[in-house]
């Protein structure tokens, strides 16, 4: 079934091995729902935030905890992916990977920087609600802490991961079927897996 990740910019059916250069510059689908969630979740939040830094120590303290750990996730997100470049994978939709990387944070996660990315936009609901206990009502930012981390699951959840998944496949049967078999796609190794 084709998706709106079957576009030029997101994938090259005749795509190149790992170690060649790409025919042109192209976006990963991730890397775009990533960004535009983040950048909803900035919107959303970041008017509240400013505005709460009159309030209490502990107030700021608390929200200030959350920016860390907001931050450490986009900073884990790319350790990652040099993970999986130096063990000879490819993040890349459009690249071939020349190996199925199953150690490392794959030895947990069969997408873990999409589960790192749901812990992220999870953390921006928890301070959006934090934050809303102490400001005024924003509708705005409530919304964008129930409907964004839900939006970004689904669409993960349901078209990309399916659509590398099925790559990873093609590319590498017996040892993607094995490690589906022992690893959850979001987190989690199954019982004697």
């Amino acid at each position: 079934m084709p998706s709106a990740f079957d576009r030029s910019i997101f994938d090259e059916p005749d795509s190149p091995e790992a170690s060649a250069p790409g025919k042109k510059f192209k976006v990963a689908p991730t890397f775009v729902i990533d960004l535009v969630v983040s950048a909803l979740f900035v919107v959303a939040v970041l008017p509240t935030w400013r505005a709460s830094i009159a309030l209490s120590l502990g107030v700021n303290l608390v929200s200030f905890a959350l920016g860390i750990a907001i931050c450490s996730c986009y900073l884990a997100k790319v350790l990652v992916v040099s993970h999986l470049d130096r063990r000879g994978g490819d993040a890349r939709a459009y690249v071939k990977s020349s190996a199925l990387v199953t150690d490392g944070p794959y030895g947990y996660s069969r997408h873990p920087t999409y589960a790192i990315a749901m812990l992220q936009f999870l953390l921006w609901s928890a301070l959006a609600l934090f934050l809303q206990a102490f400001t005024p009502w924003n509708p705005v930012m409530l919304a964008a802490a129930f409907v964004l981390p839900v939006a970004f699951f689904w669409i993960n959840d349901r078209i990309v991961m399916p659509t590398e998944e099925g790559m990873l496949r093609n590319l590498h049967p017996e040892e993607f079927d094995a490690y589906a078999g022992a690893v959850r796609r979001w987190f989690g190794k199954y019982r004697g897996g």
